[in-house]
């Protein structure tokens, strides 16, 4: 409590001072000239008994003001924002690039490629669902998606084209492939004719 009464009185203090030196501002402004002839201003009455001299008042041009621009109100977001039938209008060339339907991918030791393609770019928010065999495999913006460990056999891949609000926007149409895997039996050598 005493630390407070001491910094009260300190800004006491200091606003006192300031004021005290605030006031030779408005002071008298006197004009002489000295003996070579320069002309003099100063705020000390001069020997002579002068008199102090009128000023023009000081020039003053304020700063225009402008109007506050709101922060961005919900009205004015959506008003930027695509509509939602804009956006599917937009984004109906959104597509599964790779595989290619029906295509076979012979020894995938590596992670096989699933590739999306949209003509436009994402807006801010917008994400690719990726499901494979009707489990979902990622979500990501990424146009280029790794899929690694599938079985031999038929596996379908499709794609969904979200917005921020997760309202559907797009379809890609699901893409079927076949993973082969050599068979030990047709990899053998025939054996020659004898002879």
């Amino acid at each position: 409590m005493n630390l407070i009464t001491h910094k009260t009185f300190l800004l006491i203090l200091i606003s006192f001072v300031l004021l005290l030196t605030v006031s030779p501002l408005t002071a008298q402004v006197y004009k002489t000239t000295d003996t070579d002839g320069n002309v003099v201003y100063t705020d000390r009455p001069p020997a002579d008994g002068s008199k102090p001299i009128k000023l023009a008042p000081i020039s003053v041009i304020e700063s225009p003001s402008y109007p506050k621009k709101p922060e961005a109100d919900k009205e004015g977001e959506k008003a930027n924002e695509l509509s939602l039938r804009d956006m599917r209008r937009k984004y109906k060339d959104f597509a599964i690039v790779s595989p290619q339907p029906e295509e076979s991918v012979w020894h995938p030791d590596e992670a096989i490629t699933v590739a999306w393609s949209v003509r436009y770019e994402l807006q801010p928010g917008m994400q690719v669902t990726i499901t494979v065999n009707g489990q979902p495999y990622a979500t990501t913006t990424n146009r280029i998606i790794p899929i690694g460990s599938l079985d031999r056999g038929e596996h379908i891949v499709t794609a969904e084209l979200k917005d921020v609000k997760n309202r559907k926007i797009a379809t890609a149409k699901p893409v079927a492939f076949y993973v082969k895997r050599p068979n030990i039996h047709t990899n053998r050598a025939r054996p020659g004719p004898r002879g």
